[in-house]
């Protein structure tokens, strides 16, 4: 099988890292298949580095992940694939977005620069499951 987009709630905390810095996220996957839980999580991103990703076991019916990341690239919204593989070589697809802002040895801090990444963020999000509810 191959990788198919998923339209679907993922929670991914915290949303916004510091650029250059150790950051964990955790992962939160609701069923993306009928049946099977994901084996392993993959993730890749413009500018993230993925350091390691394992598994916490389940909350309620969602798989938990806890991902090690650290964000080289540009300071913004950065796209995020959550790619979840299951034991039968499939796998789904999900579209998530970080907000890389810079280390605090930069210049000052952009709070308007964040506040409108994150202020996107949540219009795609919104978007995205204004779509999902159409299609079931």
């Amino acid at each position: 099988m191959t990788a198919g987009p998923a339209l679907a709630h993922v929670d991914v905390r915290p949303r916004l890292v510091e650029q250059g810095t150790l950051a964990e996220l955790r992962v939160e996957l609701p069923p993306l298949r009928p049946t099977g839980q994901p084996e392993r999580l993959e993730m890749e991103g413009r500018g993230i580095e993925v350091l390691s990703v394992r598994s916490r076991g389940r909350s309620g019916t969602d798989t938990v992940w806890t991902a090690r990341i650290r964000a080289n690239g540009a300071a913004g919204v950065t796209p995020l694939v959550l790619r979840a593989v299951y034991p039968d070589g499939g796998s789904v697809e999900v579209d998530q977005q970080l907000t890389v802002v810079p280390s605090p040895e930069g210049a000052g801090f952009p709070w308007a620069g964040v506040a409108v990444g994150v202020l996107l963020a949540v219009a795609v999000a919104a978007v995205a499951l204004r779509v999902a509810r159409r299609k079931a």
